[in-house]
């Protein structure tokens, strides 16, 4: 694996479902606390640190956060976090980013997470393969939570 390999996650699906619907499992604390698992405290807004607690049975009940970045309306939505489930260097952080894109049958969605460099060596490797799993069973969740709630 080089440097560039585990520095980027990117993962695509295609949702049979309008971009507004998708959007909206997406953007709403409610809505996505359903399908990633998670309940938020809260709601979404740029510049906002969103207090969560995992209800995924691998990792129930702990805690951890996101700090909005980016909200671009039924177009681009980004956070900051620390990848894993412990509490981490302030530092430590990556970015993930959603970008929706009409597509024959539904929505074209793109999940992004970089800055995996910026983690200490120790963790990285580590962090890199929970996430890069992570992130297709977090799309599977998606794709069966907007389709079936369309």
């Amino acid at each position: 694996m080089t440097l560039h390999d585990s520095n980027k996650i990117e993962r695509k699906t295609l949702i049979h479902a309008p971009r507004s619907r998708v959007w909206s499992a997406l953007t709403s604390a409610a809505e996505f606390s359903k399908w990633f698992r998670a309940d938020a405290d809260g709601s979404f807004a740029p510049g906002k640190r969103l207090e969560m607690v995992s209800t995924h049975p691998k990792s129930n009940g702990k805690p951890f956060y996101v700090i909005i970045e980016r909200m671009e309306p039924e177009h681009t939505f980004s956070w900051s976090w620390h990848p894993g489930s412990a509490k981490r260097d302030e530092d430590e952080t990556t970015r993930v980013e959603f970008r929706l894109e009409d597509a024959a049958g539904g929505t074209l969605v793109t999940v992004t997470e970089t800055g995996f460099d910026g983690i200490s060596l120790a963790r990285r490797a580590k962090a890199f393969e929970e996430n890069s799993r992570g992130w297709e069973l977090q799309l599977e969740s998606l794709v069966r939570y907007a389709g079936e709630a369309a």
